[in-house]
Parts: structure tokens; sequence; C-alpha cells
């Protein structure tokens, strides 16, 4: 096979036999069983070769790992009623007083529900309370994870498994998240980077189980140089530095400082940049070169390149950085659970499967794309869509601007608002999508700061201005239209930019956030003055007003809305300038982080 093209047929065959039968080579790793099947499972998934196993069979067998409370009441007995990590862990361990023979283990646990998410298993089927509800007593004091209830080591990989268990059971009553929060938070070191334990050497895969778990739990959001919810946060700048060094002169990724890249580095680093947004900061190209030299002439993938023998670990995260990188003929993944992006349909419940100890891992599963895929095209058209309107909308105000500055050096400020008339009323209604785009989610900006800024402007546009013509020759709409203009052009180009090319200009991003300072003040005293110079053609003219009597019996004077409307610019403009101050702040203080 050529060594720089992905040999996806070799890797297939490779994960095939994994899930028919292990080498002898693996025998000694027999208690970790489900972890080892979740290696080949998810293999053949990333592959799309999923249809080549039984997913019935592979529940079952999955399922006939977990241990139940034997009587009510035993959740609280001390043990971990979890998943074994094989048929050793389900017997009694010499010398160790345990009547319960039990040996679920956190990591084993998390192999477990992981498999059965991406066979397409309910796991609202799993007795997930007696789970949660003894995983819970796993949590030590300093907010870490024991990973199993008779007592082992404490580390980063356990607080991960606890999260990403409570993640794919959707509740999570199994830990107090503040204080694994602390845990972690504690465990960045000088560098940037987050060790296993407190005061160790920062470490890909401990960086990789921070990260993913602070965002699992909802501390850091999916967005480079995001901070956590509240004052406590990660240092990004200084974790964003840490990772893009671990890159090195072969394109690979090491784990640590002074190491050599290894193929599974490529996945716990790269999956680090992924959540935080940063993953195109790295040599996209160099990296694949890199994973290539790792493929095994056999199928899989070796730790280091060249090798000749793959492992079933390497070569499941040699795949999972593949699909980082967007490789043709793979799966996209859910990297902060190490999955599939979708779910997959769901399975019969446990009663319905039976219980069997057939260690055979091959399932029947829809072969079409998952919904991934469409979340896929569903997020490319969204960025087009809003790319095309901001572009749109921009033009609009550059036509406003542009016939404004012409008609002001020609004829005087009389002249503007009949110069910029029909521009002026297209961009300003076009905003009304705005409004539209945050309720159904397409923006994720707050419709209570929308819809006042909005309303007010399209009030102004119509119920103003083009109510009462009378109004149009005031000096303040010249002012009005030029802060209007020059505030939505820098507007509307910056989400133009980042919708269309992922990102904005630093010098963009601070016109953005700095001149409504100057341009807010000006504009809303226009609209103050105007709305005040209409009031006595209101007054004259009636237009829109209902006088009693009539068939509705009901009577509305538009005089008293302008005033009320009026009434509150007083407390909104202050709060609304106050908004964007701190919005200026956030914004700004992320662009000098990163």
């Amino acid at each position: 096979m050529g060594k720089r093209e992905f040999a996806r047929a070799h890797h297939v065959a490779f994960f095939d036999a994994m899930a028919t039968e292990l080498p002898d080579d693996y025998a000694p790793q027999e208690v970790n069983h489900l972890t080892l099947g979740y290696f080949a499972v998810g293999g053949l998934s990333l592959l799309r070769e999923l249809d080549r196993v039984n997913k019935d069979e592979i529940a079952k067998w999955v399922l006939s790992f977990q241990v139940h409370p034997e009587a009510p009441g035993d959740e609280d007995n001390g043990s971990f009623y979890g998943f074994c990590g094989s048929r050793s862990t389900q017997f009694p361990l010499p010398n160790v007083k345990d009547s319960c023979h039990n040996g679920s283990h956190l990591a084993s646990t998390y192999s477990a529900l992981a498999i059965l998410k991406i066979v397409g298993y309910d796991l609202a089927n799993i007795d997930s309370n007696a789970l949660l509800s003894s995983m819970k007593k796993l949590q030590q004091p300093d907010g870490s994870f024991m990973p199993i209830h008779i007592g082992a080591e404490t580390d980063l990989r356990f607080v991960y498994c606890a999260a990403a268990i409570c993640s794919m059971l959707n509740d999570w009553t199994g830990m107090d998240k503040l204080k694994a929060k602390e845990y972690i938070l504690n465990c960045q070191s000088y560098d940037g980077g987050f060790g296993m334990v407190p005061g160790s050497e920062s470490h890909g895969g401990g960086t990789f189980c921070a990260v993913a778990a602070l965002h699992l739990m909802g501390f850091v959001q999916a967005e480079l140089a995001s901070n956590l919810r509240d004052s406590a946060s990660i240092d990004i700048r200084m974790l964003l530095e840490w990772c893009l060094q671990r890159q090195v002169i072969d394109g690979g990724f090491q784990g640590r400082r002074n190491k050599p890249s290894d193929t599974c580095y490529a996945f716990w680093v790269g999956g680090v940049l992924k959540i935080i947004g940063a993953y195109h900061l790295i040599d996209h190209c160099a990296l694949r070169e890199f994973l290539l030299t790792c493929q095994s002439p056999y199928g899989g993938f070796t730790k280091f390149p060249h090798n000749r023998i793959p492992d079933i670990y390497h070569s499941y995260y040699g795949l999972a950085a593949l699909s980082l990188l967007e490789e043709e003929g793979l799966e996209p993944l859910c990297v902060e659970l190490g999955i599939l992006s979708a779910a997959l349909p769901v399975l019969p419940s446990a009663s319905q499967l039976g219980v069997s100890s057939s260690p055979r891992l091959r399932a029947l599963c829809s072969s079409r794309r998952p919904a991934s895929a469409m979340a896929a095209v569903g997020s490319a058209v969204r960025r087009i869509y809003l790319a095309v309107y901001n572009w749109i909308v921009f033009t609009g105000w550059v036509q406003v601007l542009c016939y404004a500055i012409l008609a002001l050096w020609e004829s005087g400020h009389e002249a503007v608002y009949g110069a910029v008339e029909r521009p002026l009323q297209f961009a300003q209604t076009a905003a009304i999508m705005e409004i539209l785009h945050g309720l159904v989610g397409l923006v994720r900006s707050p419709i209570s700061a929308t819809l006042p800024q909005i309303g007010s402007r399209l009030f102004l546009t119509w119920g103003i201005l083009w109510s009462f013509p009378e109004t149009r020759s005031n000096i303040l709409v010249t002012s009005l239209v030029i802060s209007w203009s020059i505030t939505e052009i820098i507007r509307y180009s910056f989400f133009g930019m980042k919708e269309t090319f992922g990102f904005a200009p630093s010098w963009l991003l601070w016109l953005r956030y700095s001149t409504f300072m100057v341009l807010y003040p000006t504009g809303i005293s226009s609209e103050v003055g105007l709305i005040f110079a209409a009031l006595p053609y209101m007054m004259a003219s009636q237009k829109y007003c209902l006088r009693l009597p009539n068939k509705w019996n009901f009577s509305y004077d538009y005089l008293y809305t302008s005033i009320l409307a009026l009434a509150v610019y007083i407390p909104g403009s202050p709060h609304m300038f106050k908004y964007m101050l701190s919005q200026r702040k956030k914004a700004l203080s992320k662009s000098k982080t990163v």
C-alpha cells in the first residue's frame, strides 16, 4: 500500500478482525475487554462499516457486564454499580472482603456506554439511578474520582470518565460539578497544559481530559478564548500556546515536551484545539502526512512512524485524528465524547434483548449517514445564508451613507432624506430578520437586546420619517442617517467576514466594539429629537388615531404612544449603552487573550 494514501480497506480488515477475535497478545488485557471492544466497535463506526457486526449481540454482551444492586437499599452500601471490565472482574478478588464481588470501574463504564451509544442502544433503559448515585460516592473531597469503590489512584482520567458518563446519560446527579471543576483547575500547570494530578507535568492526555470534562460540564464553551462562565477560568492563552507547541517538525503531536510524536496525541491534543475552536491553527497537511506514515501494512496504526505492528489503541485514535482532519471516508467525531457525533437508531430495551455473555462483536446497523452529516450540511447552509444576508444588508447601508454624503455635499441637509429613503427603508426593514434569527437559534444574540434596538429604528424609519414628511428636512435626519449607516456598515461587515471566512480582522473587531461610544449617543439623540419634532404634526394630523364612538368601542392616540416611546428612551438608552460597554470589554479581552 502507498504510505501517503489512506489505506481504508486495510483498516476495515484490521478492525473487522479485532471485532471478531483479539490476538493472543491481548490476553494480559482481559480486564479491559470493554475498553478493547470500544476501540473495535468505534473503529468500524468511524470507517462506516458497522454493518459488518450485529448490534443486538453487541448490546447484550455489553449489558452482561453491568452490576446491579442485589436488594433495595444496596445503592448505599458503598459499592459502585457500573460496568465491570471483563468476565474475570465479575468474580471475587483474592484477599479482598467484598460481598458484592463488584469490580465495576469508571473507565469500563465509560466504554460500555460509549459502545451502546455507537450501536444505537437507548441509554434510557440503563439503571442510571443506581449507577449515578453510587458513582457520586467515588468522588473525593478534592473533587477527583476513584475509578473503583475498593480504592485506587485518582487523577483527571476518572474525572473525565465521570463527566462523560453523566453527559451520555443526560443526568448530572452523579457528580458535584463545582468540586470537579476546582480539581481540574488545580491541575493546570504553569505552562498552560494540564497534569494528571495537581502539580504534575503537563500531559496531552490529561489536558484533553481536563478541557473535555469542563466542556461537557458546561464550564468551557466551544470557542477559542472562551472563559468559564464564572470568575474562575482556565488560562486559555497559555493552554493554546502549549497545545500548538506540541506539533513538532515531523507534523505529529507529542504528549509532553521533549518526547517523540505519537499517533494518539494527534487526537488528544488535536481534540483540545478542536474543542476550544483553534484547530485551524495547526498544520493539517503535515499532521496528515505524519499519521499516514504510522499506518501499518497490515491495517491499523502504530504508535510511531514506520513501525509495522499495529495495536488497537493507536489504531482507533489514528482514525479519530484523521476524522478531525475530515479525511474522506471517515465519519465526523463528537470530540469531547470520543464517539460518532450522531446517535444511531434506538435498539430494544434490555428485557427485550436478554443478557448474553457472547464476546463476539458483530452488529447490523443502518448504513445511512448519521445525523451528524445532516448537521454539518445544516451548519454550512446556515453560514451561507447568514453570510449572504449580512453582505446584502451591508451593501444597503453603504448606499445609504454614500447617498447621504453626496446629497449633503451638493444640496445640504434638507436633501439627505430624499436621497436615502429607499435604501434606508430596505436596509432597516431587513433587520426584522435578525429578530427571527434569534428566535429560531440561527444566532446567539439575546432577543432582549435585539428587539428594542430594531423596534426603535423601525419606529423612526416608518412611524416618524415616512409617516410625517414634515420631519424629513430636519438636520437631525442627517446625523441620524450617518450614525446609523457607519454603525451598520461596521457591524454587517464584521459578521459577514466571520460567516464567510470564519474570522474578522482585529481592527474590524475594535471598530465593531468601539465606535458605538460616539455613534450611539449621536444616533440616540437624533432619534429622540426627531420623535419630539414630530409631536406637533401628530397632534395636528391625528394620523393613526382611533376615536370614539366606533364599533370596537376602543380609542387609540398615536401621540401618546410616541410620548411613551420617548419616556422609554430615558431608562433604556443608558441600559443599552451599559450593555454594549460590557460586550466591548468581553470581546476585546478575548482578542487580547488570543
